[in-house]
């Protein structure tokens, strides 16, 4: 096999980083994995697939001088937050002729979300059934606020923000100190508001954090201009918590302003974290929280 086979294996191409082709390398060896869908009858081409998928990993490492390493040792490799409140599933969904195949679950413990690994969509979706299970276990009605409330209390647990914001974020500059990411989100306002002739796009606007939201404000005026939304939902669990964390620096800019009818006006946002290269993510314990919430029956 040579390099030009091995990235074709994988999917890959050498402009890839190191990390896309682990991930890319990652998400074969988890498909063809008797685990990946124990109800699903084994075909004995699999095990060559996986022999493959392995020596092409190994050759591109090997290619760039990287260490060998051990070639076949199945675990889901993400970090375990062991201060979590409770165990988790983790979810992972194939396709075939671009449909869809049936969820198939591949580890249950207290790991944290590896955007590489594991789709935000999957991930909310095993938080929210550990929270149904724990509100089960206790005894808890399970009402919409409970629920919400617990619910967001676990996923901090499992997110560590200034990782997740280095996997899915767009890398925009860099120096020997820190990384600077961006970020798209939306500001929506009325018809009656007069905030866009108030802002011009391109102007640089302040952002921080206010009761739980991303909050901009003209540098100019000194005016709030509103708080930022989000299309991805991972970004509320990602920017907010890096917005509240002194070390990161944060800046915004409206990049342009449309009129949805009979919904008023978007304005988009382009958010710039710079996060420190010496930061680390200090994992969540909220254990003491859900209990309370536990323990709240009214």
């Amino acid at each position: 096999m040579n390099k030009k086979e091995a990235y074709k294996i994988l999917g890959a191409s050498k402009h890839d980083d190191n990390r896309e082709i682990k991930a890319k390398y990652k998400k074969l060896l988890i498909m063809y994995h008797p685990d990946s869908d124990p109800n699903r009858k084994r075909n004995p081409e699999d095990d060559e697939k996986i022999r493959q998928v392995i020596e092409a990993y190994k050759k591109i490492r090997e290619s760039e001088g990287e260490p060998s390493f051990d070639p076949y040792e199945f675990s889901w490799d993400a970090f375990e937050n062991k201060s979590a409140f409770s165990e988790r599933d983790i979810y992972v969904q194939f396709k075939m002729y671009d449909e869809d195949l049936p969820l198939s679950k591949m580890a249950r413990g207290r790991f944290v979300w590896d955007p590489d690994m594991e789709e935000f969509r999957l991930f909310s979706k095993s938080v929210l059934e550990a929270c149904k299970e724990i509100l089960t276990d206790y005894r808890v009605t399970p009402t919409p606020d409970k629920v919400k409330d617990i619910f967001h209390l676990m996923m901090q647990e499992y997110v560590l923000p200034a990782d997740a914001a280095r996997k899915i974020g767009n890398k925009v500059k860099e120096n020997e100190a820190g990384e600077t990411f961006s970020f798209n989100g939306f500001i929506k306002e009325t018809t009656a508001d007069k905030r866009r002739s108030e802002i011009r796009t391109g102007e640089p606007l302040n952002i921080f954090l206010r009761e739980d939201r991303a909050v901009v404000e003209s540098i100019v005026t000194g005016k709030i201009l509103g708080s930022v939304s989000f299309d991805e939902d991972e970004l509320y669990y990602v920017i907010l918590p890096l917005l509240d964390d002194s070390a990161v620096e944060a800046r915004a800019v409206i990049t342009k302003t449309e009129t949805i009818r009979k919904r008023g006006n978007r304005m988009h946002v382009e958010i710039e974290l710079t996060i420190p290269k010496s930061l680390k993510d200090a994992p969540a314990a909220n254990g003491s929280l859900i209990k309370v919430l536990l323990r709240n029956t009214i």
